[in-house]
């Protein structure tokens, strides 16, 4: 696939992503693996799971892409997430705070489809905006240096 056509691809994907999930789900294979949530299996359904969980979380969440760089059968993109946080989230109760989220995002393309995804989400720049603390309590003494 031609790297501009791999990039209109991810540009629909994650356009569409948390408007009209079903055009993001026709941008991926049948075979799709995110590899944040392996363990979740593959194919349309890991997709489909993960935007639920977080539309209960931040019902009005959006992807911007910032940047955009395509090689060979990958496209990375840096993109900033927002939405408010109105549902419970890794046991935090809504703060009613809009969080934003930068992240890196690989996807590999295979047949003119998303087939593999890995994604890096600034999660304690999250946590802060919300309002905790994600340090508190978690000093791990087996890291210190001799």
């Amino acid at each position: 696939m031609p790297e501009n056509a791999a990039k209109a691809l991810v540009l629909l994907f994650y356009s569409e992503l948390f408007r009209n999930l079903e055009a993001a789900v026709e941008c991926i294979g049948s075979t799709y693996v995110d590899h944040n949530d392996e363990k979740a299996g593959r194919g349309q359904e890991v997709l489909r799971a993960h935007v639920a969980a977080m539309r209960q979380t931040f019902p009005d969440f959006r992807i911007k892409i910032e940047d955009m760089i395509a090689e060979g059968d990958r496209v990375v993109t840096r993109v900033v997430g927002n939405g408010t946080h109105t549902g419970v989230w890794m046991q935090i109760e809504p703060t009613g705070r809009i969080v934003h989220v930068k992240g890196i995002n690989i996807d590999r393309i295979v047949d003119g489809r998303i087939v593999e995804h890995w994604g890096e989400a600034d999660t304690i720049g999250m946590l802060m905006q919300m309002g905790v603390d994600p340090f508190a309590g978690r000093l791990n003494t087996s890291m210190r240096s001799p």
